[in-house]
């Protein structure tokens, strides 16, 4: 049995998922099994890269093409489900890992057996691939990730609340882990906030992670990707899945606080959005809960005035930026038992 298990979840990028694969194969540590995991795409593209894997000759490495479009939930709980290995990994498709990532990570989690998970920092690099020196610095502040040593965090849920930190491109997990807390919240589908709820479910159970600040993992910075593609700050059904999320947690102290920030701050954007889309009731409802959330949040308050006063000028203004596109009816449909909800989430955390 291999000691880990890559899986690249992709569709529509056969350009750049081939780099995906080639850095994986080109590790330095060989025990490991890849499967590269398409979403429904266009037949010539499926069928262009199962003859491109199939053509490398290398029997750890395995094209699946999924029946269904289930989002990045859908993927992962697939490719979870196909893990044999200790440990899984998740690298997306435009993104790439030095030769000598797997080696390093395995080291740490089979050194340490009761660590959970281990992730490492992020290089920015273009569509080409060329390295972005200012766009890495300027996205490592923003995620904390210069904020943190290399070593054991006993207690993450407050790096991840606060900065997030984490990037699921690259993560390695111990299988017994996700097993333990679930590929995400078991009602939950589509693909967004998916790396968010897969770190929060090991965090808020009080297991420690290791975090490298070491940049190991290239991040690729480009037009189609879903941080530019979908918006995610202002697009609607994303915005309410990470408010569910949330809505759903209760902890304790500075995690308690940190919780109630990062909600009402999503209020407030949903509030927004709801505006845009003629709903006012409901955005002035969304913009109440986020001060009340958040009292202190001077901000807010001049958020709900300006929405209480203008919001015809509001709606005109954001309309441009705010993503109204329902969710892909696929992406409910391809989860689990959808109609029990059955989230495991302890009731606090310290």
């Amino acid at each position: 049995m291999a000691r880990i298990m890559v899986g690249i979840p992709t569709r529509n990028r056969p350009d750049m998922v081939r780099d995906a694969v080639l850095s994986v194969q080109r590790q330095t540590m060989d025990d490991f099994v890849l499967v590269v995991s398409e979403n429904p795409t266009r037949p010539e593209v499926s069928a262009d890269i199962s003859a491109w894997i199939d053509s490398l000759g290398d029997p750890r490495i395995r094209y699946v093409l999924q029946p269904v479009d289930g989002g990045e939930y859908g993927q992962a709980r697939s490719l979870f489900g196909q893990c044999e290995a200790p440990f899984f990994c998740m690298l997306h498709d435009d993104d790439m890992m030095d030769a000598d990532y797997l080696e390093a990570a395995l080291e740490v989690l089979e050194a340490h057996d009761d660590i959970a998970m281990f992730a490492g920092s992020q290089y920015l690099v273009d569509r080409a691939g060329v390295r972005q020196d200012k766009l890495t610095e300027d996205y490592t502040r923003y995620q904390g990730r210069d904020l943190y040593p290399e070593g054991r965090m006993d207690s993450f849920l407050e790096p991840l609340l606060k900065f997030g930190l984490f990037s699921i491109s690259g993560a390695v997990f111990r299988s017994s882990a996700v097993a333990a807390c679930g590929v995400g919240d078991a009602d939950m589908g589509g693909i967004y906030p998916f790396e968010f709820n897969m770190f929060l479910r090991l965090a808020e159970r009080g297991l420690p992670a290791w975090y490298s600040p070491r940049k190991r993992i290239a991040y690729r910075w480009h037009d189609t990707s879903m941080r530019h593609a979908d918006g995610s700050i202002l697009t609607r059904y994303m915005v309410e899945a990470l408010v569910e999320l949330l809505e759903r947690r209760r902890f304790e102290g500075e995690a308690e606080t940190l919780r109630r920030r990062l909600l009402a701050f999503n209020r407030r954007n949903l509030g927004y959005i709801l505006l845009v889309a003629g709903e006012r009731d409901a955005a002035m409802h969304s913009l109440r809960r986020a001060i009340a959330l958040h009292p202190t949040g001077a901000s807010l308050w001049w958020w709900w005035l300006r929405a209480l006063l203008q919001p015809g000028r509001i709606a005109d203004t954001w309309r441009s930026r705010v993503n109204l596109t329902p969710p892909q009816p696929s992406w409910r449909d391809a989860i689990p038992q959808a109609d029990r909800v059955s989230t495991g989430v302890p009731s606090h955390a310290g």
